[in-house]
């Protein structure tokens, strides 16, 4: 860590000569914000892997880090006033947060250790659950966390000893740190991309404390003496502004999910744009806010216009969809015009400044022919893509990333910069003169902190689930308006009668927006998802249910004419038409390798015909894990004519949890996992491919256990096929794969997969699994191996030609530490051809081409010659009827009656579609 190598030159910073320049210092807290960020963000992931991937979840690790940040600037700040100014201070707490970061792999694992036992000991329930996190977190995060809140009081107080300039030196380390941050960003989201989804509810402590330029006035002018009741009301609007400012966060990136997607790489945007926000408005108000006068008014007006901003943009939110609408094609033809923009505006403003006869360089800018370089880089531009777009697919993953970017800069820029304006001005007017430097840091700091504490708890668990995104937007708006009023008129007591009579009119002008802006979001344009797969969505008929949650965001039923359509965030999880065979494909074709029937575990209902199909099969108890309670009760009220009414089942447990944890806590044993999450790119999905979790699925089950993965074909390229198939093959022994339309089925065990004859033929013959093969289309249980692509050998020979197919060494895995396919699935939406097709006639080029049923035993045949009643129905589910009426000829024996039936059913249907076509 940078932080442990640096600590050795501490020393030599604090001699007297040293001190004459901060330049060595700059560099060191530069790099602390890179490293600091980049420690943050692997934390909170490796925490989500133990405590679940839920909202709750995480906003109970993110409150005790920012509760330790708190705790270590109040504590640190107290007593660096008391010892002698040195970095000693700063090197000492550097050196101990790179120390315990050396520490934190093996911690983790007696953390989770810890996790699990303690929950299995005293069973405790939702409350208790949260309870418990809590307090194993507690430990583990508030050690690093009190130590990087205190390096910031540590600093000051070092700052403020050097004589006259306390406010300007200080403010230049925060620019610094600023940089390091943003740095830290673009780099991670630009080479590892992970840092941006795990950081998203977690940065609001670290940016504004290091987010703004040294303002350029008059440092050693002392201010005037701060009264104790103006220093209360600074700390509580420290305190409220930073609460408020959680609250925005975690409702944009609760909202922006419905609306620009929510992968690993939306998220990271959405990051980008708020830092780079915060960042600029703390830079304006370094530069521009140069007097001290200004510094109260200026707090005030910023919080103002930032719950003006966010009223007046609200009902554009609404319209984001529509940019989706037109394809990747789309996209980049946006994106050209919005980029072309930008340059003209540019372009535009130079002109002004020319015609005024000002010389740029003056204020900043380039020289004068400016124009001209931007006029021809742009032209340029657009060439290069045009030929980048014909030789390279990632182009046109960058186009749909870069308008998902432009849309969240256009809603979030203004209302992120004027955020960056509150803590720089809190700071300045609490600080000012530099007195008691590392105690008055450490209060504004920690107050400021402990409001985003209670923010990210409030907002979580309380306001967002109950008020909704938009709601909560509102009354954050007015807060903002209410609490800049208040600041500016006590903190400003000499402001003249035009700024009062602003003030005022201002939080008059936001009342009334409130007041008239819409308190339910548009329920049809909501749940169309156009930015999913940039096509329209879904569009046609009428919203008949519509609600939301902290977990699963927007959840919502569309009907047109007879069709229910099930979305989460306007994305496609179901229907009572089409998808409802491959939901049922999802019980019934794991189940013929499975042995014994006494526990099953569903994780994802969806609309439930997953469920209804276990339910039809003989298992004594079945588990259901489902993350989002509205999900649950949509299939319950809405898909009932899909599931039949499987929640009400008395073996039927529903429990609402991430799936992924509730297997890990759990003690239970299964005879069938069988998984049915949404897409593989959203953001968390992935976590239930790696390595790890196949590793806790293997321990779930029992000797002769099977698992059951939904993995879907399109929108997902070879290289990420390859990778999901050699992760599983890694832990588990035996595989194969079921293909089913544009859908395909891992089947995995610790066993070798079979099945017993009379055990199938049992099954089929109940009533209900019957009733369920009609809608399969298949006449029985044998008719599903016709979907068999690949088993034990095939898969082998598949694998070992990885490095050929995709690159990637035999050994290649996606895993927690190393989580390839949450950061490389998504890659394959804005794909410009069919990816199904493609990985189709991957499977099909090694699947077995000469055997119907290759590589699977069947165990307990009255006789061989029983085998051809099973390839005969096999034959006949792939099309080829002729075969199929040869091997149903071959049979006799018990059977035999069977076999006439499907022969006589066969040729009645052959001889019923040779008329149609004579008709014809």
């Amino acid at each position: 860590m940078l932080s442990v190598g640096s600590v050795s030159i501490m020393k030599m910073w604090s001699t007297p000569g040293f001190l004459r320049s901060l330049q060595p210092l700059s560099a060191l807290f530069f790099l602390s914000g890179a490293t600091s960020l980049v420690f943050e963000a692997i934390f909170t992931r490796l925490m989500t892997y133990t405590f679940g991937n839920t909202a709750q979840a995480v906003s109970t690790v993110l409150a005790v880090f920012l509760g330790g940040l708190s705790v270590g600037a109040f504590v640190v700040g107290r007593l660096a006033d008391r010892r002698p100014p040195s970095l000693r201070l700063y090197g000492a707490l550097e050196l101990l947060v790179g120390a315990y970061c050396l520490l934190v792999p093996s911690l983790f694992g007696v953390l989770t250790r810890a996790y699990v036992n303690l929950y299995n000991s005293f069973g405790v329930g939702t409350l208790g659950l949260t309870a418990l996190r809590f307090g194993i977190a507690l430990p583990l995060i508030v050690p690093a966390a009190f130590l990087m809140g205190g390096t910031l009081p540590a600093v000051a107080r070092f700052v403020a000893s050097q004589g006259s300039g306390f406010q300007a030196r200080l403010d230049r380390l925060y620019a610094l740190n600023c940089l390091g941050v943003w740095l830290s960003c673009g780099i991670d989201f630009a080479i590892f991309a992970s840092v941006m989804a795990l950081t998203s509810r977690s940065l609001q402590p670290v940016v504004p404390v290091a987010a703004f330029e040294p303002p350029i006035s008059e440092p050693e002018r002392a201010g005037r003496a701060l009264s104790r009741s103006a220093a209360w009301v600074l700390l509580g609007g420290s305190f409220l502004t930073g609460a408020v400012a959680l609250a925005y966060e975690v409702t944009w990136t609760h909202v922006l999910a419905f609306l620009i997607g929510n992968s690993v790489y939306a998220f990271g945007l959405m990051l980008f744009v708020f830092l780079c926000g915060l960042g600029w408005g703390a830079r304006w108000v370094g530069r521009r806010l140069q007097n001290v006068e200004d510094w109260a008014w200026a707090l005030g007006l910023s919080q103002l216009a930032l719950g003006l901003v966010i009223l007046l943009t609200l009902p554009l939110w609404t319209r984001v969809h529509d940019l989706f609408s037109y394809g990747v094609v789309g996209a980049y033809d946006f994106d050209l015009a919005a980029i072309g923009l930008l340059v003209a505006i540019r372009v535009g403003w130079l002109a002004w400044r020319t015609r005024r006869n000002r010389p740029l360089s003056a204020s900043g800018g380039l020289r004068t022919d400016e124009h001209l370089f931007l006029g021809l880089l742009f032209c340029a531009f657009v060439a290069t893509a045009k030929v980048l777009n014909a030789q390279f697919d990632f182009v046109w993953f960058f186009w749909g990333e870069l308008l998902r970017l432009l849309i969240t800069s256009f809603l979030l820029i203004v209302p992120a910069t004027l955020l960056g304006f509150s803590f720089p001005l809190f700071l300045n007017l609490y600080t000012h003169g530099g007195q008691r430097a590392g105690r008055r840091v450490g209060r504004i700091y920690a107050a400021n902190t402990l409001g985003t504490v209670v923010g990210s708890l409030a907002t979580g668990f309380f306001f967002l689930p109950s008020l909704g995104s938009l709601s909560m937007l509102r009354t954050a708006a007015l807060a903002s308006a209410l609490l800049g009023f208040g600041l500016a008129f006590w903190l400003e007591t000499r402001q003249g009668s035009r700024r009062k009579a602003m003030l005022a009119g201002l939080a008059v002008l936001c009342s009334l927006l409130f007041a008239l802006t819409p308190r339910q979001w548009d329920e049809t344009r909501m749940s169309r998802g156009a930015y999913a797969y940039f096509n329209p969505g879904w569009r046609n008929g009428r919203v008949v249910y519509f609600k939301e949650d902290i977990e699963g965001g927007l959840t919502s039923v569309g009907e047109a004419g007879k069709v229910r359509t099930l979305l989460t965030n306007g994305k496609f999880q179901g229907d009572n038409a089409e998808e409802v065979p491959q939901q049922f494909a999802f019980a019934f074709i794991p189940a013929l390798f499975v042995r014994q029937f006494n526990h099953a575990l569903v994780i994802g209902l969806g609309t439930g015909g997953t469920l209804r199909g276990v339910c039809d099969l003989p298992f004594r108890r079945i588990d259901a894990a489902e993350l989002s309670p509205h999900i649950v009760e949509a299939a319950r009220l809405w898909f009932r004519d899909v599931n039949r009414e499987a929640l009400g089942d008395s073996r039927v447990h529903i429990k609402i949890a991430d799936g992924r944890n509730y297997l890990l806590l759990s003690r239970e044993h299964y005879d069938l996992i069988t998984i049915e999450v949404t897409s593989l790119w959203i953001s968390g999905q992935a976590d239930l491919y790696n390595k790890e979790f196949y590793e806790l699925c293997r321990a779930h089950l029992g000797e002769d256990g099977v698992l059951q993965q939904w993995v879907a074909i399109h929108h997902l390229r070879t290289r990420e096929l390859l990778v999901i198939l050699n992760t599983a093959a890694q832990v588990f022994p035996h595989l194969a794969f079921f293909m089913g339309s544009s859908h395909g089925l891992l089947i995995a065990s610790s066993g070798a997969l079979g099945c017993e004859y009379s055990q199938i033929q049992n099954l089929g013959s109940s009533p209900e699994v019957a009733r369920d093969l009609q809608r399969l289309g298949v006449p029985s249980m044998w008719s599903l191996f016709a979907g068999l692509m690949l088993e034990d050998k095939s898969m082998r020979r598949l694998l070992s030609a990885m490095p050929q197919l995709a690159g990637l060494s035999p050994g290649f895995v996606s895993s927690d530490l190393f989580p390839d396919l949450e950061y490389q699935s998504p890659k394959g939406i804005t794909l410009p051809y069919d990816t199904a097709s493609r990985n189709l006639e991957l499977l099909m080029r090694f699947r077995p081409k000469d055997d119907l049923l290759p590589g699977i035993a069947i165990r307990g045949q009255p006789s061989d010659n029983d085998r051809e009643l099973v390839l005969g129905y096999i034959a006949e589910a792939r099309g080829d009827k002729n075969v199929a009426l040869k091997h149903f000829g071959r049979l006799s024996g018990p059977s035999r009656n069977e076999a006439d039936a499907e022969t006589a059913r066969i040729r009645a249907g052959i001889a019923s579609a040779d008329g149609y076509r004579q008709s014809q």
